[in-house]
């Protein structure tokens, strides 16, 4: 054994030992990569050692406890090139790069293969003709990468991050690896982005004057240390002018595509299709052209660019896809529209087209243009498109079900269905199976049915208990006696061809679930008991059940026909109410108060679910606003008659054994309006105390205090005590209630659910909750934000940052300083102040004072990423999105502006905390210098920061310190470039100063915005 083997053992390896080698092996053996990659399926493989080695020489040096940036000595040197080696195997093949490489390790592998061939960026002009093919192939394989990523990058993506947490967390906040991710990738996407102006003329200059092969540099060429310095094309890996020319068209093309120049995106399209049918031989790993993709590509162009031309004219093609021939048919209107079934039945096997391509063409040729087509082309593509979606297994529409056919159609159906079926597979035969249940199922006619089940193939796809199920159906309908609605049969003849009494009664029973109209549900109805003898039809559909209440309604009305009636529509008008079709429930009650309400009850029943549904459409109605006193005035002037409806029930009803006849929550529908149109005086007249019912109590109470605020009462500060007694009633903690177990019993498990409502509370949390969901008076949500921001405040003593409400100042000062009674539970009061500021926003989004409650709300759960976001639309609704800033502002309380440094600080933006910290009232250099230093392990923009957005020369000049100290040379001269700025002179004038202070802040929060708000 080899004294090299003994001193390092992991590079012997035996005939049994299967371990991988590590990569400092290849660094000890140079021949040993070649021979390790030569193998069929390599352990590790060329990526992955191309990862390997980057991770070796970017790991930073440990000097003392100071970590510094990796020095290039002759180990990294080599690691280097054993990456651009182990790339150059895999024949710099960019597919495979973006497959198994992160971006990071292609921008470097990339980055130092340019280094090595001597190539920069941008490219000396008109030198292509002196460049050596090294460098040429560098910036080709460079370019073609980073237009790629750039292309990529307008595509819609998924926003990666942390869950928003939901309680306290003592752990700060730290990125996860995929916003470490996201963050290098935005950081190296505006690397790429600033080189969009050289990167395409260059790509351009390739395309007009390199008309040869290029040679890549090659595994070997790389090993010998040959780069530009050799002619000697044998060893490295040639690309053909035909390959370069269609490759290079292509992705300029997509990158035109992607920033919407379709002109020059078709012609480079149209380029590469052509030197694509140069190419005699084989595809290399350099020329990978999807032809589908270039297809869709340029019918795109086409379809954007000449609309009006024939595709054709833009795209010559021999075959045709389905997808061109389809666009063709549908130019030639009337003339084509009968060839369109046959390229449908053609894609279910094939599978080239999409869904949503076809639902356009269905679209617009059954409900734009059917004037324009015969019955038959239109049925015909009718029923192939339903075959397409049943082959995938997508719901059919509902109105496919809907149209009568005669023996003909279905024949034809089943013709199309007779041609796919040797191309379906196990699965799809099922939904096609299926799909020919639900058309048995719904054909109107027994005949039709029958006619259908004796079809061989309609057999065999069938599901065999669904056949068996179609064929008793039709064995029950042969019994059924035949009529004819509304006439007698003269002639056997006329009995023969009627439909059966079970499809007549199926039918009307169709229309009587679809129809909202009353004289429609009435006739049908009609009908349906004249065909039927003692038969009930309020029981057809589950969601026409009626609540209790209704039950001894119904026993006066001894007419069956009069009682599913008004059963019937009763429901259908709770079914519309409950889909916010309130216009149809209205039309449902109104009819049934105008014609049938003989009966007292009943007629209260109705009128109470009359008054609900107006309630409603008044509290959905976004129209409506309750800010001035006047306002609301007017509104219970024009609401006169609700509003007397509401009170006479309040009154009438306050009682909880007296609610079990009314519809569910229309006491608290009706004081919630009362309460918004400020109707104060009629509740402090009941008081809260003649009342049962909780949301009228509550609502007293609040009404007491809104009034004595308004008016300076000197009585304020006892209602708001009453208030806050109330509210804290409601939210006492669990632990702090008296148990119902007696002594010596064992105590119920189900105690602590029975607690959570205190006895002493005169409304339960959710019914609160939901009685806050009612409210759109601006001034009573603001109480009730005040309310629970205090309360919260004093109940969770684990929080120690402050939530405010800032627009509450004279409902603050009212609130007692401290508990009086039990203790609260502070999750419970968390949830509803959460839930009351999410409703409150909803009402109006640009409430500073809102957003400020919200965004505390957040930031004291640690929620950093929308805490900021809050803030940020804070001053962005008030300056109209930072467009015109006043000089002391955006922000008043300083408080805000440290809140937002800490959100930046543990989002890991060090740079805009630093600019932050000038905001505040005397420059917060301590948090700005730690903010800058933190800074070098991570850069958020810092070269935009530095040079637009940070106005104090000494911030300017610690980063610059900072960054020498570092050894990072690049950000140093940035900050030393954005010191030399002339607006930043210390000559200038105070009011140039103040200038440029005011259009670097606008600048700043302009950036913030399109980061954190778009």
């Amino acid at each position: 054994m080899a004294l090299n083997n003994l001193l390092y053992p992991s590079t012997y390896v035996s005939a049994g030992n299967n371990t991988p080698p590590s990569w400092y092996e290849f660094l000890l053996k140079p021949d040993l990569m070649k021979q390790h990659l030569s193998e069929a399926d390599p352990d590790p493989s060329a990526s992955s050692l191309i990862k390997q080695f980057f991770e070796q020489a970017n790991r930073p040096v440990n000097d003392q406890g100071q970590i510094l940036p990796p020095q290039d000595n002759q180990r990294n040197k080599k690691v280097r090139k054993l990456a651009l080696q182990a790339a150059a195997h895999m024949k710099w093949d960019l597919n495979e790069l973006d497959a198994q490489l992160s971006i990071s390790v292609r921008h470097q592998l990339l980055s130092e293969l340019m280094k090595a061939c001597h190539a920069v960026t941008p490219p000396p002009q008109n030198a292509l003709e002196s460049m050596h093919d090294h460098t040429i192939s560098a910036l080709v394989l460079y370019y073609r990468w980073s237009a790629r990523i750039v292309m990529k990058s307008t595509f819609p993506r998924k926003p990666g991050g942390r869950i928003t947490p939901t309680a306290p967390q003592a752990v700060p906040y730290q990125a996860n690896a995929q916003q470490r991710m996201d963050e290098l990738r935005n950081q190296i996407l505006g690397i790429l982005k600033q080189q969009l102006s050289s990167m395409v003329p260059f790509l351009e200059a390739i395309l007009h004057h390199i008309e040869r092969a290029i040679y890549l540099p090659s595994y070997e060429t790389i090993g010998t240390e040959q780069l530009c310095s050799t002619d000697d094309k044998t060893v490295d890996i040639m690309v053909s002018c035909e390959e370069l020319h269609a490759q290079l068209s292509y992705d300029l093309g997509c990158l035109h595509f992607a920033h919407n120049f379709f002109d020059k995106a078709g012609e480079m399209f149209i380029n590469a299709r052509e030197w694509m049918r140069r190419i005699t031989s084989d595809q290399s790993a350099f020329c990978s052209i999807d032809k589908e993709t270039l297809e869709s590509y340029q019918i795109a162009c086409h379809m954007l660019v000449k609309p009006d031309e024939p595709l054709s004219n833009s795209i010559p093609y021999e075959h045709g896809g389905i997808h061109m021939r389809i666009v063709n048919c549908l130019k030639q209107k009337e003339n084509g529209i009968h060839d369109l079934k046959d390229l449908i039945i053609e894609d279910i096997y094939k599978k080239e087209l999409s869904s949503a391509f076809l639902n356009d063409v269905e679209r617009s040729l059954l409900y734009k243009d059917a004037t324009l087509y015969g019955g038959d082309a239109l049925f015909d593509i009718k029923w192939t498109m339903g075959l397409h979606r049943a082959v995938k297994g997508v719901e059919q529409p509902v109105c496919l079900w809907t149209e009568e056919m005669n023996i003909a159609q279905l024949h034809r159906i089943i013709g199309f269905v007779q041609q796919i079926s040797p191309y379906l597979t196990t699965g799809e035969s099922d939904n096609v199976g299926n799909f020919l249940c639900s058309l048995a199922n719904n054909l109107s006619e027994s005949s039709l049915r029958s006619q259908l089940l004796n079809f061989q193939v309609t057999r065999h796809l069938i599901n065999t208990d669904d056949l068996n199920n179609l064929v008793l159906r039709l064995e029950d309908e042969k019994l059924l006696p035949r009529v004819l609605e509304d006439a007698s049969p003269s002639s056997p003849e006329d009995c023969s061809t009627s439909p059966s009494t079970s499809d007549v009664i199926k039918s009307m029973e169709r229309e009587l679930l679809m129809t909202l109209q009353p004289h429609e549900i009435k006739a049908t109805l009609n009908r349906l008991h004249s065909a039927t003898s003692g038969r009930r039809f309020n029981n057809l559909c589950l969601q026409w059940e009626l609540p209790a209440s209704y039950g001894s309604a119904f026993t006066s009305i001894s007419d069956p026909l009069a009682s599913d009636f008004i059963h019937i529509s009763i429901a259908k008008a709770r079914h519309c109410t409950d889909d916010q079709d309130y216009s149809s429930s209205k039309s449902i009650l109104q009819y049934l108060q105008a014609n049938h309400m003989s009966d007292t009850k009943l007629q209260k029943l109705v009128g109470w679910e009359l008054l609900k549904v107006e309630l409603l459409e008044l509290l959905t109605d976004n129209s409506l606003t309750y800010s001035e006193k006047d306002e609301c005035n007017e509104l219970r002037t024009q609401l006169s008659d609700v509003v007397t409806r509401c009170r006479h029930l309040i009154t009438n009803y306050s009682d909880q054994s007296k609610q079990s006849s009314l519809p569910g929550n229309l006491i608290q529908l009706s004081t919630s309006l009362l309460l918004n149109l400020e109707d104060f005086a009629f509740f402090i007249s009941i008081t809260s105390t003649s009342s049962t019912v909780g949301c009228v109590r509550f609502a007293s109470l609040v009404s007491a205090l809104r009034a004595s605020v308004s008016e300076r009462s000197p009585d304020a500060r006892r209602v708001a005590r009453d208030v806050w007694s109330a509210a804290v009633a409601v939210f006492a903690a669990p632990t702090s209630l008296p148990t119902s177990s007696g002594r010596g019993q064992k105590k119920s498990s189900l105690d602590p659910i029975r607690n959570l409502l205190p006895p002493s509370a005169i409304i339960s949390r959710p019914e609160l909750l939901d009685f806050i969901k009612l409210l759109k008076n601006p001034h009573l949500l603001q109480i009730m934000v005040s309310l629970l921001t205090h309360l919260h405040r004093l109940s969770r003593n684990d929080i120690l940052s402050d939530i405010t409400s800032p627009n509450s100042a004279v409902i603050n000062a009212l609130w007692p300083a401290n508990f009086d009674g039990a203790p609260t539970s502070g999750p419970c009061v968390t949830l509803a102040l959460r839930e009351t500021i999410t409703h409150c926003l909803a009402i109006n989004q640009k409430d500073s004072s809102w957003l400020r409650t919200q965004g505390d709300m957040h930031y004291v759960f640690d929620n950093f990423g929308s805490a900021l976001r809050c803030y940020l639309l804070m001053a962005a609704y008030e300056t109209n999105y930072f467009t015109s800033i006043p000089m002391s502002g955006p922000y008043e309380d300083e408080q805000i502006v440290r809140r937002m440094v800490k959100c930046c600080m543990q989002m890991r933006c060090f740079t805009q905390a630093a600019v932050l910290c000038q905001l505040t009232k005397e420059v917060d250099y301590p948090t700005a210098f730690k903010a800058l230093q933190s800074n070098r392990e991570l850069t958020d923009a810092a070269d935009l920061h530095y040079l637009d957005h940070i106005w104090d020369i000494e911030l300017l000049e610690h980063a610059a310190y900072e960054h020498k100290e570092a050894g990072e040379g690049a950000k140093k001269s940035i900050a030393v470039s954005a010191l030399a700025r002339p607006e930043l002179n210390h000559s200038n004038s105070p009011a140039v100063g103040a200038r440029t202070k005011k259009y670097r802040k606008e600048r700043f929060f302009q950036a913030m915005a399109r980061q954190y708000l778009c």
